[in-house]
């Protein structure tokens, strides 16, 4: 994953989603990264699609927040997320459980 961006990896979160692994989720996710390439963009999991979307939900069950380059580096697999939610390099809010399912729907 040398060079990719944090937008590169969120703009293809519908390709990589895995709707067997979601069945009957209906969830809007915010992500607010900061950071170089950081931005705002929400994912609306649904009837076996995902779609995402720059900008601010104001109907998000759950907030990640983190810097762009963990987003990065956390899809990648070099950095975990249980690891990095401990140590406070991702911070959430909303639906917790949701959250931690997400890794499920999407292969790193």
């Amino acid at each position: 994953m040398e060079n990719i961006t944090a937008r590169e990896l969120i703009e293809t979160m519908p390709e990589a989603f895995r709707p067997e692994r979601a069945r009957r989720v209906d969830a809007v996710i915010q992500f607010k990264l900061s950071g170089e390439g950081g931005g705002n963009w929400y994912a609306i999991i649904k009837d076996g699609t995902c779609t995402v979307t720059e900008g601010v939900s104001e109907s998000a069950q759950g907030t990640i927040m983190m810097d762009a380059s963990d987003y990065v580096a956390l899809a990648a697999g070099d950095l975990g997320g249980m690891k990095a939610f401990l140590s406070g390099r991702i911070k959430t809010s909303g639906d917790f459980t949701l959250l931690r399912k997400m890794e499920t729907w999407f292969p790193r």
